[in-house]
């Protein structure tokens, strides 16, 4: 009896075997090409986190977070009537500089003094003009300019508070130029190229929008053997955020 069940056994597992190679030589239906879903995320081209190096309070904040602003817009303004006046005191420097200068010149036309003091009169009406310059160019940073338009993402300062030396502050993004990435299979290289036509679901909307594809990444990753690409909306849809995911759906272009 027990030699029986043994040999029965024995037959049971010699027959599994043989089943499960033949099972597993199936390509699995996430190797199919255009059966396997792949995943993106939606970016935004125009993206900036803003600091400054200014030690000065807020003096007014122009947009809070999730409104939206037009190019040119001030962001936020700084109180800067101290570095105001030492712009106006460095603006003096270069003048009185200057008529030094002018001295020294007529001076030397009679020999009262060298041409090496002239030079030295030269030297300093240089550095005071590039000191008066370096002035101008912070009270420039006193107001921050939104250069597209765009929104707030994040805003981490209040009014009257002083902003820490090149911490991030004020976070903006532009809804106009967005890109989709996507992760796909480097084998689909074969047919995916810049221009191909694609649909991006997205699942926060639950709508399709159409695309294209505009770049390649440049490397495959070895381990996964899989590659991002990078395509861009058809047209600007407003309920669309940097930040959404979603599906992409393709359409080889042999159908």
């Amino acid at each position: 009896m027990r030699c029986s069940v043994r040999l029965l056994m024995g037959a049971f597992v010699a027959s599994a075997m043989l089943v499960a190679p033949a099972r597993a030589a199936e390509p699995p239906a996430a190797v199919n090409g255009e059966a396997m879903p792949v995943r993106g995320v939606i970016r935004a081209i125009d993206q900036a986190a803003l600091s400054t190096d200014l030690q000065a309070r807020v003096m007014q904040i122009g947009f809070r977070e999730g409104e939206t602003f037009k190019k040119g817009d001030v962001l936020i303004s700084f109180d800067c009537e101290r570095y105001r006046a030492e712009a106006q005191s460095t603006e003096a420097v270069p003048r009185e500089m200057r008529l030094t200068l002018e001295s020294n010149q007529q001076l030397e036309k009679f020999r009262a003094v060298g041409k090496h003091d002239v030079e030295i009169s030269r030297a300093r009406v240089d550095k005071a003009e590039a000191e008066a310059l370096s002035q101008t160019t912070r009270l420039k940073q006193c107001e921050v300019f939104a250069p597209y338009d765009g929104r707030v993402a994040e805003l981490s300062i209040n009014q009257y508070e002083q902003p820490q030396p090149n911490k991030p502050f004020l976070v903006i993004v532009s809804q106009s130029r967005l890109e989709i990435e996507v992760i796909v299979p480097s084998f689909w290289l074969s047919w995916i190229k810049p221009g191909v036509a694609m649909t991006f679901q997205v699942d926060e909307t639950q709508r399709d929008y159409p695309a294209k594809i505009v770049r390649i990444g440049a490397a495959v990753d070895a381990v996964s053997q899989m590659i991002k690409i990078i395509a861009t909306f058809d047209e600007v849809a407003d309920d669309v955020l940097p930040g959404m995911s979603g599906v992409a759906h393709f359409v080889r272009p042999n159908g």
